[in-house]
């Protein structure tokens, strides 16, 4: 969250990532036509993309509530939360349309970017100011 009158960039990219799952969710529950294995790796992007968005929710909130290097680092952790499961998710997706992965170990770089971001609003959760 941001003070009155200001822009807050992270919650909007949690939002986009969100409406994004929801649609590319849908996408996968309608239109995608792959295997029982491929769909299942489908909803794991989609779950991952969305339980990373709260994540980033999250974090806003956490560090509106704390100052300097400490709201910092938890502003950081949300945005690593967002981009990680663009990384991973969208690695995901691509594979199961394209048959190839667009970046190699894209999807280890962005699990372990997710990893870090919950570490950095543990971090954030733990510390008092």
């Amino acid at each position: 969250m941001s003070a009155p009158g200001t822009r807050n960039y992270l919650v909007a990219a949690a939002g986009v990532s969100a409406l994004l799952g929801v649609a590319i969710g849908a996408y996968g529950a309608h239109g995608l036509n792959a295997n029982e294995s491929l769909t299942s790796m489908w909803e794991t992007g989609v779950a991952y993309q969305m339980w990373h968005a709260l994540g980033a929710f999250a974090a806003s909130w956490i560090a509106s509530t704390r100052e300097g290097l400490t709201r910092k680092i938890v502003t950081l952790s949300g945005w690593g939360l967002v981009l990680g499961s663009l990384g991973f998710s969208g690695s995901l997706y691509v594979f199961i349309i394209d048959g190839t992965f667009p970046v190699p170990m894209l999807a280890p770089v962005g699990g372990t970017v997710m990893l870090l971001g919950w570490l950095g609003i543990v971090y954030g959760a733990l510390r008092k100011q």
